[in-house]
Order: structure tokens, then C-alpha cells, then sequence
């Protein structure tokens, strides 16, 4: 069994590529105590939009030099989080790092995985025409969104709904779920037996 207990609270760092609303999210379920946990640092690969939102949120954020994978291990090694979040980040983390810290690198997925991995999960959704889609939390491994399951949850994609819309209402179900399974995998001891992620007590 997997499980973080500690006295203090667990330390994590968050990466992203994009906006950053997920980090936001997660930031602030972590400010008013919902997420029981210490965001270290914000940890991105370019500059973009969730640097704003870090310095907005007092959190220390690291901008990856190139190569970006050897800033990255070494950013990690010296942090030595309990979880790695990625939200938004998009590269695929090398299998050597990956196997270095499995099952430590928690991701997120804007489809029901294995549908639509990759790239713009949700206009792959919305153009195929499947009338389901949701959200995925998984762990990373060497492959893209190829990683054991930790929760799942779906929508349903009426007739009238646009894409913009979509992407809002996929959104709120990240905002909304990304904490609350981060939290769980830092207090609740898991397992991982194959593809399968079961809970203990």
C-alpha cells in the first residue's frame, strides 16, 4: 500500500503550460484548507498565463530552462515533493524520470481515457459526436495518458451544447475534482495491482 502520513502537511508541486486554472484551483482549495496540503512551487516550461496567477497567489514559481528535462529532475530532486500535479503541462515526461518517480506524477485529462488521449481532448470529444465524455486523473507513466486510473467522471453532451460551452462545463468538473483526488491519494493508502487503483482504509 501507498500512503503519505506525516505530522506536517504534505508538499507538492504544481506544473503547467497554459493558463494555469487548474493550478489556480487547486492553489486556492489549498489556502482555505480544503487540500490539505503545501503547494512549493508552480513549475512551467514557457512563459505563459499561470506565472500571473502565481505571483497573484504569493506561490514561488520556476521557469525550466532547456534542456527542459534535466532542469526538471534536478528542480524535483532538490523540492523532493510527496506529489508531482501536472495541470495543463504539456510534455511528455521522459521514462526515465517517469520511473524514477512513479507513482509520485498525478495528471489530468479532459476526456474519459483511453478515448481521446493527447492533445485537445475535448474538441476530439466534441467533433467524434460522443454523447459522454468527462474528465480523467491518472498517474503518469512512459506512455501519453496511458496511466493506471485513479477517477473518472462523465458528463453528458447535449445536442445544443457548443464547444466553448463544453470546455466550461469540463472545466468546472476539473476545478471541482482535481483537489479533492489529490487530497485522497496524500491521506488514503492506495494500491496499484496492474492497471487497477484500490483504496484502503
Amino acid at each position: 500500500m501507498h500512503g503519505l502520513f506525516r505530522s506536517q502537511l504534505p508538499r507538492i508541486v504544481v506544473c503547467a503550460s497554459g493558463s494555469g486554472s487548474n493550478f489556480e484551483a487547486l492553489a486556492l482549495a489549498s489556502k482555505d484548507g480544503r487540500l490539505k496540503a503545501q503547494i512549493e512551487a508552480l513549475i512551467v516550461d514557457k512563459p505563459c498565463y499561470a506565472i500571473e496567477r502565481a505571483k497573484n497567489l504569493q506561490i514561488p514559481h520556476i521557469l525550466l530552462q532547456k534542456p527542459w528535462t534535466v532542469e526538471f529532475e534536478k528542480v524535483i530532486d532538490e523540492i523532493s515533493p510527496d506529489l508531482i500535479v501536472l495541470a495543463g503541462f504539456m510534455r511528455i515526461i521522459p521514462e526515465n524520470i517517469v520511473s524514477k518517480y512513479f507513482p509520485k506524477i498525478v495528471n489530468i485529462h479532459p476526456s474519459l481515457l483511453p478515448s481521446f488521449p493527447g492533445k485537445d481532448g475535448i474538441k476530439q470529444a466534441y467533433e467524434y459526436g460522443v454523447k459522454v465524455t468527462g474528465i480523467t486523473i491518472h498517474f503518469v507513466d512512459s506512455g501519453v495518458d496511458t496511466g493506471p486510473i485513479i477517477f473518472q467522471k462523465a458528463i453528458e453532451i447535449q445536442d445544443n451544447l457548443t464547444l466553448e460551452e463544453l470546455e466550461s462545463e469540463i472545466h468546472k468538473l476539473e476545478h471541482e475534482y482535481y483537489w479533492q483526488v489529490i487530497d485522497k491519494l496524500l491521506y488514503t493508502p492506495f494500491e496499484i495491482k496492474e492497471r487497477k487503483v484500490t483504496w484502503g482504509e
